[in-house]
């Protein structure tokens, strides 16, 4: 379709929308033509790479992408090249960059390739495209060093630097890369495919500004933002003004470091106040602020205005406070090989909860839809000589296909980490193909059904995979996951998810369990590997699912007997239906000794019923006057400015994990009637993970 006109003085949304929808389909185009170019699956198949737009001075104009935290790490990039080119770039130049320390992208794996683009002499935009690499040199195959102490050991590292000067290749550079890469005849063909994509949008990108005229060009793409950031700004305007709070625990081997979030919401901005994070570590865990704000800008999106267009707008509506020398927000030499992954998911979990807990207590916002997000990963990488005598490199990731989070009305879906369908997606690499690249041979792979995530609503079951070397006599791996024994939390009563698992079943049949970052792991003939990815959360007290839900569970094999009747109340009959009757006696005794076992309550309210204008506090719990109340019951629980939860009797038991930190699961119950409004999964004796902090309130 042609857009005439140059510099319209009265903008027709209509056409900006349109102009939108060109410069996506410009970026599909290009992503199009790097899977037509790249041969490793994890860009063909998995589609691990994003293509994103910018403006001639690096802010964001538009992209695509199945991971749209890249967006954020190409402008990062882009930031870096005309902070340490600017002067010297011409038409033809490409640059590139790895290091996060520097200009790079999540890790040093992830390589930005970027491309000005000109028109008439003068830069008008960049493309900038970031995929993963299936190596990038250091001290493992993969790269993923799992046992660095400093950066140094994990890749070669280089910030934004030429590829291609004025349209000729630089060979230096790439003999650079060839030098220090393992399997570099895959990756090379990989970094071709990201330069080739660049070309294409680039030149559609001018072909489009010559097409429209310059003036048009700036002028639509201007007011998509102002358009964009007026309606998101008017959203987050809806939410209480106040300050929420999560805490954000992350395994790292044994230990648990905590990340204290508060989000403090204003006139149509967010603050994370993220300051309290421990400092920095000789691990490989280490993250940068930019990578935080990258992930966790387009998942609140999600929450707040999912049919809203990512803009520049967007981004500047959100700030990050950040503690120089912590983990969030590190410093070389640290290393950094997964500073998206681990620490980075659960602070952007917590952020998203606290936003959660924002729309929940502002009325007129709509309710939050889900338990918190599933933020697991599961990721091994496997080294191997083939048969012409040459290392090669597999990265399997159906660990990201995890059970997503319970719903509010619903159960949450299988094999997929969000509930509602997003607009893209990682995704797992097809099995016949992996199989027709690699020495690898898969025994299965579908839907792992392990007993987690339990409540009114349960979480989806995530995958399993089990494969084996196939053609070779040795397989070297690497772990890095998260969630292996701290799970994700559920919501209102909900219980926790499913954990990560990574098991190696041996020929002897012996099995040995894997921790998520274990390195040097050996596969010979007749072994086998198996992963099983974690889940979200449920929502809701499983004493309220519909007795007939759990028996077909049951029946399905997703739900134990144990669990049947000591988690879900629900009583069978010899055929395996719900006995009606036999599970509302059962289901009133368990909720009789909950109480019985709770501590009580740390501040009783007043038993008098309040009177006042009532709004939304929690979800299960109001604000009438200046007490909270629960919609279940009716009791009060607390008087304003204290812990909604000062009036519950409080449950905990053992929540197991193999940490060298005990965790517990610790319920808060309706003092009238027994039932959980709201569970937490935590240290031994530590205080609360969340508060509710509307200004009405405290």
């Amino acid at each position: 379709m042609t857009i005439t006109a140059d510099a319209p003085t009265d903008l027709d949304p209509i056409m900006v929308e349109i102009f939108r929808t060109r410069l996506e389909a410009i970026s599909v185009e290009a992503g199009a033509a790097i899977e037509n170019t790249a041969i490793s699956p994890i860009v063909t198949e998995t589609k691990d790479y994003a293509v994103t737009l910018l403006h001639g001075d690096g802010r964001f104009l538009g992209g695509a992408a199945a991971v749209p935290g890249q967006f954020g790490v190409a402008m990062h990039a882009v930031e870096g090249s005309l902070a340490r080119h600017r002067g010297s770039i011409v038409e033809g130049d490409v640059f590139i960059a790895n290091d996060p320390h520097t200009d790079g992208g999540f890790h040093p794996q992830d390589v930005v390739v970027q491309r000005p683009v000109f028109l008439d002499g003068e830069l008008i935009a960049w493309v900038a495209i970031s995929a993963h690499m299936l190596d990038m040199g250091g001290m493992v195959p993969g790269s993923s060093a799992t046992q660095a102490t400093e950066c140094y050991q994990e890749a070669l590292r280089f910030p934004s630097v030429r590829l291609f000067r004025a349209g000729v290749e630089c060979e230096d550079m790439w003999e650079v890369l060839r030098t220090n890469l393992r399997s570099f005849d895959v990756i090379e063909m990989d970094l071709r495919s990201l330069v080739i994509g660049s070309h294409v949008a680039g030149e559609k990108v001018r072909g489009l500004a010559v097409e429209v005229g310059l003036g048009s060009f700036r002028a639509w793409s201007g007011q998509l933002d102002t358009i964009t950031g007026a309606e998101f700004r008017r959203r987050l305007s809806v939410l209480e003004p106040g300050s929420y709070r999560t805490t954000a625990f992350a395994e790292v081997g044994q230990e648990l470091h905590h990340f204290p979030c508060t989000l403090h919401v204003g006139a149509g901005e967010l603050t994370f106040d993220l300051t309290g994070a421990p400092p920095q570590i000789p691990h490989f865990v280490n993250s940068k602020p930019y990578i935080v704000k990258a992930t966790l800008v387009p998942g609140l999106l999600g929450v707040i205005a999912p049919d809203l267009p990512l803009t520049q707008s967007v981004y500047e509506a959100i700030e990050l406070l950040t503690t120089p020398g912590t983990i969030l927000d590190s410093r070389s030499p640290a290393p950094i090989g997964a500073a998206h992954m681990d620490c980075t998911i659960a602070v952007n979990s917590a952020a998203l909860q606290c936003i959660q807990l924002a729309v929940a207590a502002s009325p007129g916002a709509v309710t939050p839809r889900t338990a918190p997000p599933y933020d697991a990963q599961g990721t091994t990488r496997w080294s191997f000589v083939n048969e012409t005598g040459n290392r090669t490199l597999l990265t399997l990731l159906d660990g990201v296909a995890g059970g997503s989070p319970a719903g509010i009305d619903r159960d949450g879906m299988d094999m997929t980490r969000d509930l509602a369908g997003r607009r893209s997606g990682l995704q797992m690499a097809d099995v016949e193909v992996t199989e027709s690249v690699y020495s690898v041979l898969y025994r299965s792979r579908g839907v792992g059904l392990r007993s987690a995530g339990e409540g009114r609503y349960r979480s989806g079951a995530g995958c399993r995979t089990v494969l084996e070397p196939h053609g070779v006599p040795l397989w070297e791996g690497n772990m890095t996951g998260t969630r292996g024994w701290f799970p994700c939390a559920g919501m209102a009563g909900g219980r926790p998810g499913a954990l990560m698992s990574f098991r190696v079943l041996r020929a002897d049949g012996s099995v040995e369990q894997l921790g998520m970052h274990d390195a040097g792991i050996d596969l010979r003939e007749g072994d086998r590997f198996e992963l099983s990815a974690a889940s979200g959360g449920g929502y809701g007290d499983p004493l309220d699912r519909e007795a007939a839900a759990v028996a077909a569970d049951h029946s399905a094999g997703r739900t134990s007997a144990a669990d049947v009747r000591e988690l879900f109340g629900v009583v069978l009959t010899s055929d395996g239906k719900a006995d009606g009757l036999a599970t509302e006696a059962h289901r009133a005794f368990l909720l009789r000794q909950r109480l019985e076992q709770a501590s009580p309550a740390s501040s009783p309210p007043p038993a008098t019923r309040p009177d006042g204008e009532e709004w939304p506090l929690f979800p299960g719990i109001v604000q009438r006057g200046n007490c909270a109340v629960s919609v279940r019951s009716g009791a009060v629980l607390a008087v304003a400015p204290v812990h909604w939860t000062d009036g519950c009797p409080v449950l905990e038991e053992p929540y197991g994990g193999s940490g060298a930190v005990p965790i517990v699961l610790r319920s808060y119950l309706d003092p009238a009637t027994g039932h959980s409004l709201h569970t937490e999964v935590v240290p031994a004796g530590s205080g609360r993970s969340f508060a509710t902090l509307p200004t009405r309130w405290a």
